[in-house]
């Protein structure tokens, strides 16, 4: 197949990952996001009907990765291909929701947010698809564990009143640790991993993180606490990784795991050959593939039929998230409205960008 992908480029970044995935699978694959430092893209103005109509080769998926930054193109639900989209935060707002009524294939990262999200798309075509890892990056090395608890993760402002801020310094405080609050580059996630006893991890919002696949893939324990969305299915819990409850079992677990390194290697073990066999970004595509090419499979994207008003509201809910001001402009100016009707068009982008 031609895959066209589209999403925010970072070199750590699940998109960058699955496009990666994609070829090895043996797919051609042609990035259409954004341009970023060394990565050629497209403006995010020009309607995405254009950008597929004037690649060299025809198109035979279009597939937008989540999170995108400020990349939702215009003219999606005009598409003459099958459209999909991976949404990963769905724990995290309701803007997804929208979102995915522009697309005919709608995957997720969260078990527990399908209902919704089956509501929210208006057609059946909406499946769970975890996240998971890169096994050609997220690897076992060969090094000394060093620590006793590894953690790599996000330390943003939004982060620090929560039970993640809360837990790590608690961990910090007592154990042997990496530093948990500087930035690694991605090629130094394998390595921390990799010389860590046990990851830690805690959810945000309930999810099942990256981190649990990327640390049991590096032959680590992953001790992480015990969430829904489907966990149980991906991993045989106490057996494979382990969960704890609250703060204090927390500490008691890491404490039980580091004075019984026998279990704590076995059941590691056991993680990493859970990984290798099912969670890689490599199955993840080749099931969002089979999906998509399925025989009964249709082009079902609640917005190809809509009117010209309900497209407009359902972008203006994404774009206004995404903070894409100029986008927001460009669809007041088509649909014609006045400057007082532009400006209540706009007000939640300038509002959210001033409260930022």
């Amino acid at each position: 197949m031609h895959i066209a992908v589209g999403y925010r480029w970072l070199a750590y970044a699940a998109g960058y990952h699955l496009e990666r995935a994609l070829r090895e699978l043996g797919h051609r694959v042609t990035y259409v996001g954004l341009p970023a430092p060394g990565r050629p893209g497209y403006d995010s103005a020009l309607p995405l009907p254009e950008v597929l109509a004037g690649l060299p080769a025809p198109v035979d998926l279009y597939l937008w990765i989540d999170p995108a930054g400020r990349y939702f193109p215009p003219g999606l639900e005009a598409v003459p291909v099958p459209t999909a989209c991976y949404l990963i935060d769905v724990h995290l707002g309701h803007w997804r929701e929208q979102a995915a009524r522009f697309f005919d294939a709608v995957f997720i990262a969260q078990k527990d947010y399908l209902p919704a999200f089956q509501a929210a798309a208006g057609h059946a075509q909406v499946y769970w698809l975890p996240l998971g890892a890169a096994l050609d990056v997220h690897r076992r090395l060969d090094l000394t564990r060093q620590y006793d608890v590894g953690f790599v993760g996000n330390q943003n402002p939004a982060h620090r009143a929560t039970a993640r801020a809360r837990r790590l310094a608690l961990l910090a405080r007592t154990f042997t640790t990496n530093d948990f609050y500087r930035y690694y580059p991605p090629e130094a996630v394998s390595q921390v991993y990799s010389q860590s006893r046990l990851v830690f991890n805690t959810s945000i919002a309930g999810d099942v993180t990256m981190r649990v696949f990327e640390g049991a893939a590096c032959g680590a324990l992953v001790l992480t606490d015990s969430t829904a969305n489907g966990l149980g299915e991906l991993f045989d819990l106490g057996r494979e990784i382990v969960t704890f409850a609250d703060d204090a079992d927390l500490l008691d677990q890491v404490r039980y795991y580091l004075a019984h390194p026998a279990e704590r290697e076995a059941i590691a073990a056991a993680g990493w050959r859970r990984v290798q066999a099912e969670h890689g970004y490599t199955q993840r595509m080749r099931q969002l593939l089979e999906t998509v090419t399925a025989p009964g499979f249709r082009p079902a994207a609640a917005l190809r039929q809509a009117g010209a008003a309900e497209r407009r509201a359902a972008r203006q809910r994404v774009l206004t998230h995404l903070h894409m001001l100029d986008a927001l402009f460009d669809e007041a100016q088509a649909a014609g409205l006045d400057p007082a009707r532009r400006f209540l068009f706009t007000a939640g982008a300038w509002l959210r960008r001033l409260l930022r």
